[in-house]
């Protein structure tokens, strides 16, 4: 194994130091668009509970109306 010289050093310490910035700021983008799509998913998520929601209740609804109807 070679000696390296103080200059060297430090060159492999930056060229070190580059990768890992660019690791760090691919590894952030990757959690962000993964971010993005859980929360698209947990709006979709959403949309169909308030939809089920909405349908139980006018179904209530609808079958008390019907009820009253007949008495």
């Amino acid at each position: 194994m070679e000696a390296l010289s103080t200059e060297q050093r430090i060159d492999r310490l930056e060229m070190n130091m580059e990768k890992l910035e660019k690791k760090v700021d691919d590894g952030f983008s990757e959690t962000r668009a993964e971010f993005r799509a859980v929360r698209s998913e947990l709006g979709a998520v959403s949309q169909s509970l308030h939809a089920m929601w909405l349908t139980m209740v006018l179904g209530f609804a609808g079958i008390v109306i019907a009820m009253l109807a007949y008495l």
